[in-house]
């Protein structure tokens, strides 16, 4: 099989290609690269061989700063093919509508978003407190009583809103833009969740007040974390139980597992738990 290496040789120093990052995420028809330090005056070329291998591909962008803020956006630039940075993501039989340079978005997690979802049973309220464009809380539809879908990002739940009747489940959504733990209290949302989506590693530590608060008994908390390797998985079961004490819960893990790599030794972490 020939790789963009290979079609690199001649068109590159060796040198050159040994910089080259050949992993690369695919959104929609969009791919997002990472240009390593001394590539960047090589990056139409590089954009216009992976085009050439991967025929689905009509945008290629680099990531041009980190994830920041509330709203968690990676910026990033169109370096070849169609000047657009907005796309149809296809995944789990449904579509998904977003925009890279307005809201965040990974195809990495596919397969923990399709092992979540397959955990959903019949008659479920459902309650994902980050929810993006709904990559998640779409899916839910299929079997859930009620899905309340937040995102404090004003695009993502536009995007969210244009998913939800794009795939013919507005009937079953409930959406909301704002902090959610301004959405819970001022629609009075207390005791009434079976499952409950932390998709905000970076935080998700800081809502556990607002989960323990909406989950009813037996309530089931698909919680995300970065974690360090040494640290797996202790440091985030303890910052469970000490909430859950904090806030007279008691709590059972009932799975916790990596999904991802943020950096060298850094995982994004999940941890299930059982709200008793």
């Amino acid at each position: 099989m020939v790789t963009i290496k290979d079609r690199l040789k001649g068109k590159l120093t060796d040198d050159e290609i040994k910089l080259l990052k050949t992993s690369f995420d695919i959104v929609g028809d969009i791919a997002q690269l990472e240009i390593p330090e001394g590539l960047e005056e090589k990056e139409k070329i590089i954009s216009e061989i992976l085009m050439e291998l991967h025929k689905n591909v009509n945008v290629v962008v680099k990531k041009v700063g980190a994830t920041s803020g509330e709203e968690r956006i990676r910026p990033v630039k169109v370096i070849a093919g169609e000047n657009r940075t907005k796309t149809i993501h296809r995944e789990n039989n449904y579509e998904f509508k977003l925009d890279l340079n307005k809201v965040y978005f990974t195809p990495r997690l596919v397969t923990e978003r399709k092992r979540v979802i397959s955990q959903i049973k019949e008659g479920e309220n459902v309650f994902d407190l980050f929810a993006g464009v709904g990559v998640f809380s779409i899916p839910c539809t299929k079997k859930a009583k009620k899905v309340v879908a937040i995102d404090i990002n004003s695009d993502a739940v536009e995007y969210m809103k244009e998913n939800a009747m794009l795939n013919k489940v507005w009937s079953k959504m409930n959406i909301y833009q704002g902090d959610c733990r301004k959405v819970i209290e001022e629609n009075n949302f207390e005791n009434c969740a079976d499952r409950i989506i932390m998709n905000l590693p970076t935080n998700s530590e800081k809502f556990l007040d607002v989960a323990f608060k909406i989950a009813k008994e037996n309530c089931v908390v698909h919680f995300y974390t970065f974690l360090e390797e040494n640290e797996l998985f202790d440091k985030g079961i303890e910052i469970i139980e000490n909430a859950a004490e904090k806030y007279g819960k008691n709590v059972e893990i009932l799975e916790k597992k990596t999904c991802g790599q943020l950096a060298p030794r850094i995982y994004r972490c999940v941890i299930d738990f059982k709200v008793l």
